[in-house]
């Protein structure tokens, strides 16, 4: 069965970074995640990248972790062949056509995933992150950015996009029910009327005293 969101981004792909959007809101914000990401975990040796699009958060990574294996999974195969051809060079890139509720890794393998901006796309947002559980090591880090209903969103969410808009206490019990302590949330930035907050860190295990993790903050 088609999925109308998924063949939206599928049409989308080909002009898809060079939207305003991408350019102004996007971009910066995939770049704040790395950077959160990376104060989290200075050395992964594995980083999954859920709902990768087009590549632009895996081919910051690339930069940054030079010693990383970077994964991307996406539903919409035509995002990830701008993908392919922007990260066709680095041997250390694999990207499969997949969901996040259906994650195809072992158990376990990664210690630092990321997501920018797709989770309130996950058909079901709860299998989604127990996978995300099920395939961080121990010790490893989940980091997220989303149009969380926080703050004046909480107004808007009667109107939700998808009806995946979801709370910070939503999100929590989630990141608990998959075995995820959650380590501290930020706002991620606003351009006009749009706003999206970072999920800092949800460890597969409680962190430890090595990782430079955000002290737990409630946004309103």
């Amino acid at each position: 069965m088609r999925d109308p969101d998924v063949e939206s981004f599928n049409d989308r792909a080909e002009s898809y970074d060079a939207g305003v959007l991408a350019r102004c809101f996007h971009g910066p914000i995939q770049q704040r995640l790395v950077r959160i990401a990376t104060r989290l975990a200075p050395a992964p040796r594995a980083i999954l990248d859920v709902g990768c699009g087009t590549g632009a958060v895996l081919a910051l990574f690339a930069a940054r972790c030079p010693a990383a294996a970077l994964c991307g999974i996406d539903p919409a195969t035509e995002m990830l062949r701008v993908a392919q051809a922007r990260l066709s060079r680095d041997p250390r890139v694999q990207l499969r056509t997949a969901r996040a509720e259906q994650l195809p890794f072992d158990d376990g393998v990664f210690d630092l995933v990321v997501s920018s901006n797709s989770f309130h796309h996950w058909a079901d947002q709860p299998a989604g992150i127990r996978e995300i559980g099920r395939v961080l090591a121990p010790g490893g880090y989940l980091v997220m950015t989303d149009p969380f209903a926080i703050g004046w969103r909480r107004w808007g969410a009667r109107i939700r996009p998808h009806g995946r808009m979801r709370s910070q206490a939503e999100m929590e019990a989630m990141l608990d029910a998959a075995g995820l302590a959650t380590t501290g949330w930020e706002r991620a930035g606003v351009v006009g009327f749009l706003a999206s907050y970072f999920l800092i860190g949800a460890a597969r295990t409680a962190p430890s005293a090595t990782h430079a993790a955000t002290p737990q903050q409630t946004l309103q």
